[in-house]
């Protein structure tokens, strides 16, 4: 059996790319010690979140799929945890910084939903 499982037809997916092109413009802004490594942080967890679901999508099995949300799940709460610390270094860019967390909270809902509901097999 194989899943019925299109990057292009879930909701998720799209809102994983477009989260992580939030993140790709705010750590084009972090500035001083350390900020080179750090937005390579972010960027590489942001881009890991939808990269895993393009992933789960072309998976054969349920628990496959399941297994590569949960690595996207993973990587979105990376996210969460590198934003936290960039609030704290970049007050300037807290704003944006809140922006990020409630849409990287919006993908978790989401993924949460994708797994326990995984769509069917052929």
């Amino acid at each position: 059996m194989v899943l019925r499982a299109h990057i292009g037809r879930l909701r998720v997916h799209q809102a994983a790319v477009e989260l992580a092109a939030w993140v790709l413009d705010l750590a084009r802004q972090l500035r001083g010690p350390g900020a080179l490594k750090h937005g390579d942080q972010l960027v590489r967890a942001a881009l890991s979140v939808p990269s895993n679901i393009a992933e789960a999508c072309g998976r054969a099995t349920v628990g496959e799929f399941r297994q590569f949300l949960g690595y996207a799940r993973g990587s979105a709460k990376e996210l969460l945890s590198q934003i936290g610390v960039t609030r704290r270094v970049e007050p300037k860019l807290t704003k944006q910084c809140r922006t990020i967390e409630d849409r990287c909270v919006a993908v978790l809902k989401q993924l949460n939903r994708l797994y326990d509901n995984p769509p069917p097999e052929r």
